[in-house]
């Protein structure tokens, strides 16, 4: 084409305008004309021939290639040609004029300062009233533009990043056809494509010729057109006033005149990308293609991993090449989605298809073997087979001095080879790629690649290695695609649509791919002048190098001399600092220690290396105690003169020193640190403590011996527990003259003897074998807690926390020993206080199932007290062993050896963990039977009247001096007394008289107390207090009699004065029995019938209402009594207080006022003393009611 300026420049004629003024600019045209056919009327031809001009507005930015100024004057581009050839067809002279953006274009035209405004933004003219356009001289066809290496389109409902061009296509549209999309607007498609380019957005959309004139431009290799939108109505066009209907008229006429050839060449001399127009036309398709590619969406193509340039990926993966660009155009003409599936080599690329991995196959050249499997679509590209052999002087570049040669498996050209060159011996290489590698490290003479997969492996892989020598042979490589025979419809698509695709365009995609020339550049000229200066600088700076070196030289031999001086004194003084056995070590002013020599190393040899590295400030320095001291001798600047001793921890154990320090001096006569050292004493205090420990160990031994020499029968804690309540009555009745002292020395002996007596007990009938176990079914979540409250006062008094945890298991009753349990747990929590000064003690009981119904109980009882040292672990449950700790305790040593006996008695482990200074944990584990809890049969409150001043006794005891001691004992206090030797004597007694209170031992023969409660409570009308007796004075024997239904438990030797307190704490409460009390004597009647509004009927509801309540909660308060439920218990008792309230009756209301406030106390002592009492004025009252509604209200 030629260059023609068909106008010049025009002067802008002055008018009015808001905007700036317009530039007058030439018309740069490259299209020639051709001879119009025009369809005019003649009243058309006439106002041409009187408008004569047209005058065109134009407006900035540029829009490429539609839009452009090249220079400050000459307008060019596809918009210009348009114009230029309408206004050659129409006859009319051309002024164009450039505003500075699209409205001040259109306020021109408005105001008739121009005829037309040239649009090319694809904007609608929705927003402009009085105007109207042509109608557009190129079709507007967005396309969507990704990375090159995206090679499928953007999803629909996909979050994308979308740039556009100003207002190209509205936001509705964007909303329609991408609903998820952020879109950006910039003031230019250049600036859009740039945004992908650079990774700032996803995908841009713009016009098709705009986007392939700059991607051929600017983003060759960077962008890629991915998908065609539907085409608008919005193309380049011309803008005029609605009253021109003339011109607009006669330019439709011209560019309806305009041939499809016309246009073609326009689009192809600015761009040589795809045609607008050819991809506007339908492929001939058939119906069942066209339904097979809506069915159809994606397919797989096998490719070549390495075959460059037509098949290849880069390093995140992506598909590049040859076959990739004319794939991207088949899916553009198509729509179909192409998916890629990498292979090795040919071979597998065939296996992948035909097993159904693949749909289709890339291909280089066809051999028959191939062609039975496959089918092949028309070839897109042809490519000769050229020789590869090595780049030196004198390779072999014809094949006739060829012996080996690699090609790949069924090779197109195995068959000439084999026919025009026999004595070659053809080696299979697994692709081209690789055939190329074994000529590069001569495996073989040479290899058969095609020419431009040879040019670009040689240039970017083996440049200076490898080389093409001749061509071989007259046959072409096919380069096409392998279709499965199963895919008829797409192999004729693809053969549709590549014979669509211009000759032109695949030569674009070719060149697109083609290495750039080799051409080597002449810089001398250019880079002389520095080249000079560089020189000189580097001469002068290797002359002034070799002076500096030799005097260097000079000042090294002189300083050696020296060198070798100081070398010597600091041989003499390292021989003397560190020679010495004695630890020396240097610190500066900082007390930072710069030095030491190998004694100190070898004192901390077992430290931690990160300890003493750190400064002596440090609190975790073994030397930081030291450093006051040290300061104190900086500070006097002088040698202080005193050793001090210190404790210092070497890593393996604690050394006693004796540490002293000296300043040291600079030249400057300052202190400029200190010469420390230390003497290490340990030994000689080591030898002193052993003699004080062996010292102490006498003793221990000597005292363990008497105890252990302190053994005695069980069958004596009954005798002497009687001996000392005879005793105390001795010592009552005698004066404290000079003759009763041996009865007063004898009475205080039996008490010392019965403390020791227990644990005495319990060992020897362990080592004897006779201690017999007496399990039975005990409550689970009683089993506990009452030790624990037992230990509760003295865990105060030393200030201890004390708690105890337990798991919800009411509803279980498990099978063992109580007495023994509690006896362990007694010890294992009366150690732990013992040993522990401050802190907690904790006691855990759980459990878990086991085999059938048997559960694994486990006891934890933890402390934090001193500790015990693993060697005295391993003695701890030796009887008559105690720890050094425990030494210093009263003790016989026998506790946890007794536990330990007990536990393994009942099939348990008893395991102690313990660290010094760290606390105690003991762990008890004992398998046992387990039930469902057994209904507990409700007792009857007893029945007892006011404390009479002489109550009748029934004492119950098989052994004759524990009668005796008890009938003296109550006789002194004025009771009345019955004798019984056995429960079943006390049975008969019980039912033929009356009795305030009965004293029951609780071990008997032929029926004991526990058995004679059980009797008297199924049988007693009237209740009646019991009192258990003991000689075992364990708090688990306690509750286990309190169970059974006694009132509470004694532990002999019962004292006199604990008795009468006792009695009287009982019976303190308790009102005079009235067996025929009256309810006017209880209730005030006349305030209940005003209260009733003297209704019979109502008082006797009322009445009977409050017999059933009262019922009810008596039977509720004494089973919480028994749970030892207090806070329950506080809520029964109030409600039969306001029961009592409300009829009136003062002294039960009081009664249980006062029985409330103790639980809140949680006085268990008081509450035992007071509860029978109090529930007795409730029984009096239902009594008193009940007689009332027989006498006035009969059935």
């Amino acid at each position: 084409m030629r260059y023609v300026i068909l106008s010049g420049l025009l002067l802008l004629l002055p008018f009015s305008l808001a905007t700036a003024a317009p530039q007058p600019m030439q018309l740069l045209n490259r299209e020639t004309l051709s001879p119009p056919k025009l369809e005019l009327t003649d009243q058309q031809w006439r106002w041409l021939g009187i408008k004569r001009e047209v005058r065109i507005a134009t407006f900035a930015p540029d829009n490429p290639p539609f839009d452009m100024v090249a220079e400050p004057d000459q307008f060019e581009g596809i918009s210009a040609d348009y114009s230029l050839l309408i206004s050659r067809y129409l006859g009319l002279s051309l002024k164009v004029l450039r505003y500075p953006d699209r409205d001040a274009a259109l306020t021109a035209l408005k105001q008739q300062c121009v005829d037309m405004v040239l649009d090319d933004s694809g904007e609608p003219l929705t927003e402009h009233k009085g105007l109207t356009s042509t109608q557009p001289f190129m079709i507007n066809r967005p396309a969507l533009v990704s990375a090159a290496t995206q090679f499928k389109p953007a999803a629909r409902t996909a979050p994308i990043h979308l740039a556009l061009v100003g207002k190209y296509h509205d936001d509705a549209w964007i909303k329609n056809d991408y609903p998820l999309a952020k879109v950006t607007r910039y003031a230019s498609l250049e600036s859009a494509l740039a945004s992908v380019a650079f990774g700032e957005n996803d995908y841009a959309i713009g016009n098709l010729t705009s986007v392939s004139f700059l991607i051929e431009r600017h983003f060759n290799n960077v962008l890629a057109i991915t998908e065609l939108l539907s085409p608008q109505d919005t193309g380049p066009r011309f803008f005029l006033r609605s009253d021109n209907s003339t011109l607009k008229k006669t330019v439709n006429a011209a560019l309806n005149a305009i041939s499809p050839l016309q246009h073609k060449a326009i689009f192809n001399q600015w761009s040589h990308g795809l045609d607008i127009w050819q991809l506007n036309t339908a492929l001939n398709l058939t119906p069942r293609e066209t339904r097979w590619i809506s069915e159809q969406r994606q397919l797989r193509i096998v490719v070549d991993a390495v075959n460059p340039p037509f098949t290849m990926f880069d390093e995140k993966g992506q598909f590049h090449g040859i076959s990739a660009d004319v794939l991207r155009f088949i899916s553009l003409r198509t729509g179909l989605n192409f998916v890629p599936v990498k292979a090795a080599s040919e071979a597998t690329m065939l296996n992948e298809v035909l097993e159904g991995k693949g749909d289709l196959m890339t291909m280089m050249n066809t051999s028959p073997l191939q062609d039975k499997p496959l089918l092949f679509t028309r070839p897109y590209l042809f490519q000769p087979f050229v020789l590869v052999v090595r780049e030196r002087m004198n390779s072999d570049s014809h094949l006739t001095h060829i012996k080996r040669l690699a090609v790949t498996p069924d090779h197109s050209q195995m068959a000439w080879l084999a026919s025009h060159y026999p004595a070659i011996t053809l080696i299979e290489a697994k692709n081209a790629n690789m055939a190329l590698q074994m000529v590069n490290e001569g495996k073989v003479d040479g290899a058969v690649h095609d020419l431009m997969g040879a040019r670009y492996m040689i240039d970017h892989y083996f440049r200076g290695q490898l080389k093409i020598a001749a061509q071989l042979g007259e046959m072409p490589s096919r380069v096409t695609f392998g279709v499965r025979r199963d895919l008829p419809e797409l192999h004729s698509i693809i053969n549709k649509v590549l014979a669509d695709i211009p000759p032109r365009d695949i030569s674009l995609l070719v060149n697109k791919w083609q290495a750039t020339p080799n051409v080597k550049l002449q810089t001398w000229p250019l880079y002389r002048v520095q080249f000079y200066w560089l020189a000189g600088i580097f001469a002068m700076v290797v002359i002034t190098s070799l002076v500096w070196i030799y005097y260097l030289r000079r000042e090294i031999r002189g300083r050696l001399k020296m060198q070798l001086k100081l070398q010597e004194q600091a041989t003499f003084h390292e021989t003397l600092f560190n020679g010495t056995p004695v630890p020396v070590y240097v610190v500066n002013r900082h007390i930072e220690i710069i030095d030491h020599n190998q004694a100190w190393y070898d004192f901390f040899r077992q430290a931690d290396i990160r300890l003493i590295q750190l400064s002596l400030k440090w609190p975790l320095h073994p030397l930081a105690a030291v450093y006051p001291q040290l300061c104190q001798v900086l500070a006097r600047s002088a040698n202080s003169g005193d050793a001090r001793r210190y404790t210092v921890y070497n890593g393996i154990e604690k050394r006693v020193i004796i540490h002293q320090a000296v300043p040291f001096y600079d030249h400057a006569h300052q202190v400029a640190g200190l010469i420390c050292s230390w003497q290490d004493i340990t030994d000689h205090e080591d030898l002193l403590a052993a003699l004080s420990v062996a010292r102490e160990r006498a003793e221990q031994a000597n005292r363990a011996k008497s105890i252990f020499l302190a053994t005695i029968s069980h069958e004596i804690r009954t005798p002497i527990s009687a001996i000392i309540g005879l005793l105390e009555l001795e010592v009552l009745n005698r004066d404290h003259s000079d003759a009763n002292e041996p009865v007063h020395v004898a009475y205080e002996s039996a008490q010392s003897l019965l403390g020791l007596i227990g644990d005495i007990l319990d060992m020897a009938k362990i080592e004897s074998g006779k201690l017999e176990l007496a399990p039975e079914w005990v409550r689970f979540d009683q089993i506990i807690a009452p030790v624990v409250r037992v230990f509760g006062g003295l865990a105060r008094q030393k200030n201890l926390t004390l708690s105890c945890e337990a798991e919800e298991s009411s509803s279980h009753d498990i099978y063992l020993d109580p007495m023994r349990f509690r006896q362990v747990l007694s010890n294992l929590i009366g150690n732990a206080i013992k040993f522990t000064e401050s802190g907690t003690v904790k006691v855990h009981l759980s459990w878990a199932r086991g085999e059938q119904q048997d559960v694994l109980l486990e006891l934890t009882v933890t402390d934090t007290g001193m500790g015990i040292s693993p060697e005295e672990q391993k003695r701890l449950f030796t009887p008559f062993e105690q720890s050094e700790s425990g030494k210093k305790q009263r003790g016989s040593g026998l506790g946890l050896a007794i536990c330990h006996q007990l536990i393994t008695m009942m099939g348990g482990s008893i395991v102690l963990q313990s660290q010094p200074g760290w606390g105690t944990c003991i762990t008890v584990r004992l398998p046992v039977a387990c039930r469902d809890a057994q209904v507990t049969r409700q007792v009857e409150t007893p029945e007892t009247g006011e404390t009479p001043r002489v109550l009748k006794i029934l004492t119950v005891d098989d052994h004759p001096a524990n009668r005796l001691l008890l009938k003296h004992q109550l006789t002194r206090l004025g009771h009345q007394v019955a004798e019984a030797e056995d429960g079943e004597q006390a049975l008969q007694a019980w039912r033929r008289d009356y009795f305030d209170l009965i004293i029951t031992d609780c071990s008997m023969p032929v029926m004991d107390g526990m058995a004679l409660t059980k009797r008297i409570r199924d049988e007693q009308q009237n209740p009646v207090i019991i009192l258990g007796l003991t000689a075992n004075a364990q708090p688990e024997e306690r509750e286990r009699f309190l169970a059974a239904g006694m009132d509470d438990c004694l532990f002999k030797p019962l004292r006199l004065t604990q008795l009468d307190t006792l009695l009287r704490s009982l019976f303190r409460n308790i009102t005079v029995r009235q067996q025929g009390c009256s309810l006017e004597q209880l209730v005030d009647i006349a305030a209940l019938r005003s209260l009733t509004q003297h209704d019979n009927d109502l008082m006797m509801i009322l009445l009977r209402t409050t017999r059933e309540e009262n019922n009810r909660d008596i039977r509720q308060a004494t089973r919480l009594f028994e749970q030892q439920d207090w806070e329950g218990l506080a809520h029964c008792l109030h409600r039969l207080a306001g029961v009592a309230q409300i009829i009136g009756a003062t002294q039960a209301e009081n009664d249980c006022r006062k029985l409330e406030s103790r639980c809140e106390q949680r006085s268990a002592l008081t509450i035992a003393a007071e509860i029978h009492g109090t529930l007795n004025t409730i029984v009096q009252l239902n009594q008193a009611i009940e007689r009332y509604m027989d006498e006035h209200y009969p059935r």
